[in-house]
């Protein structure tokens, strides 16, 4: 059966974010410093997606909020994007680090086309996972992937009084065309990059007692380390 949550639940779940209803000025300058960015990346020949989301997509930021980007490559490629994405951040110095936090691009979600499906990860009644979907903002959309996004992830919510929503949402999009992805040449690449940092992810990972939010595999990188779905729902819908 299908999830689905009325106006009036996203509704009480703003208020008790005290989310804004419409972008501040803060937000609109982080959406610009983001289009400034990106075009740096755009034209990686693995990359299919990139978009906002969490605070800036929701309205939520501060003077001190990050950039969170969600980024979406062909399969068999996602280590060796992360790579090359994390060096061209780190020399422009916009990458997020320990001590450089407002206004720099967090690196944390990593996805290949086969783990577009957030029933994958989602826990049960996921209010939150729903809100965030319905507030991505896509930046980078090659060979229709949000659309493909959405579509798969219609297997286990509903979308169907939001459809306005998402199609303005696309109104974000800069770079969007079809793309030859031909990657079986860098399979390799991308194997030998996993070997070489996945004991370092994993050693991290467990040091931190390894929490449910953080998820690694061969298509699906998420480091985000503030996953506030489970008090949400209890304070939503319980």
């Amino acid at each position: 059966m299908k999830q689905f949550f009325n106006k009036q639940d996203l509704e009480k779940l703003k208020n008790n974010l005290k989310l804004k209803n419409n972008e501040s000025n803060i937000e609109k300058e982080l959406y610009n410093r983001s289009y400034k960015y990106l075009k740096y990346i755009k034209f990686l020949p693995w990359l299919l997606m990139v978009w906002i989301w969490n605070s800036i997509a929701m309205n939520w930021a501060t003077k001190d909020s990050d950039i969170d980007l969600f980024i979406v490559t062909t399969k068999n490629t996602m280590w060796i994007n992360r790579i090359i994405i994390t060096f061209i951040f780190s020399i422009l110095w916009v990458r997020k680090t320990e001590k450089k936090h407002a206004k720099m691009f967090c690196l944390s979600f990593f996805a290949t086309t086969n783990w577009l499906n957030f029933n994958n990860w989602k826990i049960e009644n996921d209010i939150y996972l729903y809100y965030w979907i319905l507030t991505f903002k896509p930046i980078i959309n090659y060979n229709k992937t949000y659309e493909k996004f959405i579509l798969l992830n219609e297997e286990w919510v509903s979308f169907d009084k939001y459809q306005e929503k998402i199609e303005e949402d696309k109104k974000y999009i800069r770079y969007s065309w079809n793309k030859n992805n031909d990657n079986k040449i860098l399979w390799f690449f991308d194997k030998i990059i996993k070997k070489i940092f996945i004991k370092k992810t994993y050693k991290t990972y467990n040091k931190i007692w390894k929490p449910y939010w953080i998820i690694i595999n061969d298509n699906l990188l998420k480091f985000h380390n503030n996953d506030i779905r489970k008090k949400i729902k209890k304070e939503i819908l319980d």
